[in-house]
């Protein structure tokens, strides 16, 4: 078949599927910040070899993405795929907030979207103070929306005076300025040199699988399809995360987790149409 016959929207899937195997990976790897740091190795050789970009548009959007990068998988880990992957998709909160510092004042869908969140994170803490959530995992889970909230905000900031790839492929080698030092911390104070082996090999999955693959089928989706076409599909990610979690690790959330899952989902997908 050739690729004018595809629907664009099949890449951005594609994408969505391969990002929510993360959580997956994560646990499996039994040390999921040592994890991060060979993501982020293995990401950044294509990377390099594809594109080297040396400014700070991708320095700052590096950042922000090592970040999530180390967060994210801790609260896989901690909270659970869903409730993790759910977590990450309170960007949009952030990414107001944050686009608020560069004077962008939100619409009318942006106030609706950030309400919803923040609904969505009341009722989060409300199953974290009765014990049913992992305080920790629900603070990495929240860092995780806020620095991938930050590299939207900074993402789009930056690509008003620079190519787009030098926020994508340019931004991945700067993720080893947070991923290095975090997994080197992590891995020889709280968890010694286990599972360096099984981390490796997850970690050639997470930095090719999970990261340049959907990388270049989102962005040949989204050059196709209208940006909130493109993210209303993407929220096919956090849905299919809970889905692993409940196959994989038994992890079933409860009523009030699975409505504050609708809202932020919700949310996702009115601040979509901006």
């Amino acid at each position: 078949m050739s690729e004018r016959r595809i629907w664009p929207g099949a890449y951005v899937m594609g994408a969505a599927v391969l990002w929510s195997t993360i959580g997956v990976a994560s646990v499996y790897s039994g040390n999921p910040v040592l994890l991060t740091l060979f993501r982020s190795v293995f990401a950044s050789i294509p990377s390099v070899i594809l594109y080297r970009s040396v400014n700070r548009g991708a320095l700052f959007t590096g950042i922000a993405l090592g970040v999530l990068f180390t967060v994210y998988p801790l609260a896989t880990v901690l909270v659970g795929l869903g409730a993790a992957a759910f977590l990450l998709y309170t960007a949009p909160l952030w990414t107001t907030l944050i686009a608020l510092s560069f004077r962008e004042k939100p619409s009318a869908k942006g106030v609706v979207g950030v309400v919803l969140i923040i609904t969505a994170i009341l009722i989060i803490i409300t199953e974290t103070e009765r014990g049913l959530l992992n305080p920790i995992g629900v603070v990495m889970g929240l860092l995780s929306g806020i620095s991938y909230g930050t590299y939207i905000a900074l993402a789009r900031y930056y690509v008003r005076s620079i190519n787009e790839l030098e926020v994508s492929l340019g931004s991945i080698p700067y993720t080893l300025i947070i991923t290095a030092p975090a997994a080197l911390l992590y891995t020889l104070l709280l968890h010694g040199l286990v599972h360096v082996i099984t981390s490796g090999l997850w970690g050639l999955y997470m930095g090719v699988m999970a990261t340049i693959v959907p990388y270049r089928l989102f962005s040949m989706g989204i050059s196709r399809l209208k940006a909130s076409t493109a993210s209303i599909i993407a929220t096919l990610e956090p849905v299919l995360a809970s889905v692993w979690g409940l196959l994989f690790f038994r992890q079933v959330p409860t009523v009030a987790e699975a409505v504050s899952y609708a809202l932020i989902i919700a949310a996702s997908v009115i601040v979509s149409f901006e």
